[in-house]
């Protein structure tokens, strides 16, 4: 890339980090959104059909713009970030926000990425840890309590609908229990499924239930649980998920903080 020692070892004033890292790490998360490169596991990149097209096209400037006109997997991913919904593509690149919403901006990219991230890990671990995960974000969000066995997860042998418990009061007089599913982005929870874990719930006259996927569900399962009356049922797909995870302090740590601080105008005041 042509940079000379002195660029590849700049840094972020605030955070320290390598700037030639932190911007290669953003593009190598734009790349993976337009879909010129794929992921096959965490930490390896391999170049996509649609990337070696784009290699031979004889491109020599890749920008944000580009990417938005080229590929609409990319346009999609943009279009969370723009606040003018009147802002063409061609415009998007000279709009420029205020700083706070720059701030709120750049925030938002981080915890999409970090929502990434986290379903990818996720992804990475067996069905037990993960059984594990959602009984921790319960007991996280506030379900349960700091008495004995508020919280479990069931057998893992038995796979009949639920894999969680999680008590709401010291003698276990009410219950929410849990389904878990791992699966792949591609593989949508659909209405059989959910009307297995009803099935499992009223088989032991439970009345709440909580369905916890890595993907997502489909109209169907959602419309079930719309027109259900006998149970209460919360739906939560993978984004959903990490979004909680991340809420809640599950699975990550703080890195940064930043305190923006304005005038206090009343140490100015006259007594």
């Amino acid at each position: 890339m042509n940079l000379s020692e002195e660029e590849l070892s700049e840094t972020y004033e605030t955070s320290g980090q390598n700037r030639h890292h932190g911007r290669c790490g953003w593009a190598r998360t734009w790349f993976l959104k337009a879909g010129v490169l794929d992921s096959p596991s965490r930490g390896h990149f391999v170049i996509s059909e649609s990337g070696r097209k784009l290699l031979n096209s004889g491109q020599t400037e890749i920008t944000q713009k580009f990417l938005i006109e080229r590929f609409p997997s990319f346009a999609a991913f943009a279009k969370a970030k723009k606040k003018d919904k009147h802002c063409s593509a061609s415009e998007e690149s000279h709009y420029v926000t205020d700083p706070m919403n720059q701030i709120e901006d750049a925030f938002a990219q981080l915890n999409n990425k970090l929502i990434d991230d986290l379903l990818q890990f996720i992804g990475e671990q067996d069905p037990k840890f993960f059984e594990k995960l959602v009984v921790d974000l319960l007991v996280a969000m506030g379900y349960g309590g700091d008495f004995e066995d508020a919280a479990k997860v069931t057998q893992f042998s038995n796979d009949g609908g639920i894999d969680g418990i999680i008590k709401e009061d010291a003698l276990g007089l009410d219950k929410v229990y849990l389904q878990a599913k791992r699966w792949k982005e591609t593989n949508v929870v659909g209405a059989p499924d959910i009307h297995k874990f009803m099935g499992a719930l009223m088989s032991i006259g439970a009345s709440k239930g909580v369905y916890i996927t890595t993907s997502s569900f489909s109209k169907a399962a959602l419309d079930v649980v719309a027109s259900n009356k006998s149970l209460k049922l919360v739906l939560i797909d993978g984004k959903q998920l990490a979004g909680y995870m991340i809420k809640y302090n599950v699975g990550v740590i703080s890195q940064h903080s930043y305190t923006i601080k304005r005038v206090d105008t009343g140490y100015f005041e006259e007594e």
